[in-house]
């Protein structure tokens, strides 16, 4: 069986390093993620990122040290204040200082996540950030996953010892959530303005989510010239409000991920391609990045999602491994490699 043409083209000016267009990305994204065509197109992007990254893996953790029903009401979410049944969380500063020591005691995570609700305690997540700064290794990014910041309170979280930040706009912004989307657009400019490593996501995915949507939302993102890139599908959740309209499968994720790994070649200096959760599908068709989680998740009804969703620093690097990567590399260019029975 032969793939038509046009496809052959894409592909090879994949391997070219060239960017699909728009409506090469809606073609990719039509295939069934059953076929023939989306098998290819998996295939081609992980070949892509294995020569981008010279096939090492990156690994990273997130901890979700505070949770409360959320007034983002985000439809998606397990916090979303109009279903929610999730108890609050409130983890101690020195918590979540243990969390993040163990967390980079292996010497192989890039980035560490602190997250919390849309609305948190900014004072409170200044502690944290410097507590968290104090205690793992110089290399690490330390970075928020929280809610709208000035640019003011970004320069502050910078010089608290901040380094990063994960803040998206979602498929649908404003109207499966109660979030302004031009405010989530304005924090993600204050987190640039202020210096602040800043990745992005084609998030939540669900089936309801058209070709045409996934390829536009994947060029918004690219627009804003984010250092990161990744694709997470939305988890179905019974107490959602949008629960009938399902879940995807992790193939027509990785199928997303491929797609977002071609796009990402208009900016070689992306390099960190994530799916979530992860899994081995995505890292085999475009994706190097793993996150490990505890603490309190969205996607998850589990209170310490290490028990459920969440996978352990020991997964990641086992999932990477058995992904056939040579190692791991860290932000100050160190490789780890998989070259004994400990490292794997």
């Amino acid at each position: 069986m032969q793939i038509s043409a046009q496809l052959q083209g894409i592909l090879d000016r994949a391997l070219e390093r060239k960017a699909p267009m728009r409506d090469e990305m809606v073609q990719l994204l039509r295939y069934s993620e059953q076929s023939l065509e989306a098998g290819i197109i998996r295939a081609v992007a992980n070949r892509i990122t294995r020569e981008r990254s010279r096939n090492l893996a990156i690994l990273s953790g997130q901890i979700g040290y505070a949770t409360a029903p959320c007034a983002g009401d985000c439809a998606f979410c397990v916090f979303g204040a109009g279903h929610s049944t999730f108890p609050e969380v409130n983890m101690s500063v020195e918590e979540v200082a243990e969390h993040a020591k163990a967390f980079t005691s292996r010497g192989v995570l890039t980035t560490l996540w602190l997250m919390s609700m849309h609305q948190f305690d900014f004072a409170r997540f200044l502690e944290i950030v410097a507590a968290v700064r104090a205690v793992v290794p110089e290399y690490v990014i330390v970075s928020s996953n929280v809610g709208d910041l000035t640019l003011e309170q970004a320069k502050e979280l910078k010089a608290a010892g901040l380094a990063g930040a994960y803040h998206t706009i979602r498929l649908r912004e404003g109207l499966d959530t109660k979030l302004d989307r031009n405010e989530r657009i304005q924090t993600v400019r204050n987190i640039q303005e202020a210096g602040l490593h800043w990745g992005f996501c084609c998030e939540p995915i669900g089936p309801e989510h058209t070709p045409e949507e996934l390829a536009d939302q994947i060029l918004f993102g690219m627009s804003l010239r984010p250092q990161s890139f990744g694709a997470m599908r939305r988890v179905w959740l019974p107490n959602s409000p949008i629960a009938d309209r399902g879940q995807i499968t992790q193939v027509r994720l990785a199928q997303v991920v491929a797609v977002v790994t071609f796009a990402t070649l208009a900016d070689p200096n992306i390099v960190a391609i994530g799916a979530h959760e992860p899994n081995l599908i995505c890292l085999m068709s475009g994706a190097n990045s793993a996150c490990a989680e505890c603490g309190a998740n969205p996607r998850d009804e589990t209170v310490e999602t290490s028990k459920n969703l969440g996978l352990s620093v020991d997964n990641c690097v086992r999932m990477v491994y058995e992904a056939g990567f040579d190692g791991v590399v860290r932000p100050d260019r160190q490789v780890v490699p998989f070259s004994s029975p400990t490292n794997r």
